[in-house]
């Protein structure tokens, strides 16, 4: 899991944006162990954590260690979301507080973000959500068992507006 938070200022609102991976529940995560190492294929939705060869993102390399490609996917992902997510839309509706977004994708075969889902804020910041992880790049395909994966991803952002 990584954590990171950001602040944005502007003239009235105070934002603390709260971005954290989590790439699956606890049950999930612990389902997901015993399928990979038994009957998990190619053909579904492989998790983040336990694929094989993760989605590499721009900048991210083939030669690096799987751990550390890994890490700059997650951290291509974490900086997409933090420069492109608009919010002050919810500043703009006059509300305050704590809001979090639950988000769902996958990077297909092919590299590219879809089954794009978010839910738990207001509908306006949840469809800005889907919207940002629509405009990922394309990735260099996922790897598991020697062929091309599709890779699910899920993850909260989490933001309180002032």
């Amino acid at each position: 899991m990584s954590l990171n938070f950001i602040q944005f200022k502007n003239m009235k609102t105070k934002i603390t944006l709260l971005f954290a991976f989590i790439l699956t529940t606890i049950s999930f995560a612990q389902t997901a162990e015993m399928e990979i190492s038994t009957e998990t294929t190619v053909n579904e939705p492989i998790p983040f954590q336990i694929v094989e060869v993760p989605p590499l993102a721009p900048d991210c390399k083939v030669k690096w260690k799987v751990e550390k490609q890994k890490k700059c996917t997650l951290d291509f992902i974490l900086n997409h979301v933090n420069r492109k997510l608009n919010t002050n839309l919810v500043s703009e509706l006059g509300l305050t507080g704590f809001f979090r977004i639950d988000v769902t994708f996958t990077i297909d075969k092919e590299g590219k973000p879809k089954n794009v889902s978010a839910s738990g804020a207001p509908e306006i910041m949840n469809q800005n959500a889907v919207e940002v992880i629509q405009a990922l790049p394309t990735f260099t395909p996922a790897m598991h068992k020697g062929e091309a994966a599709e890779v699910y991803f899920k993850f909260p952002i989490a933001f309180d507006i002032q």
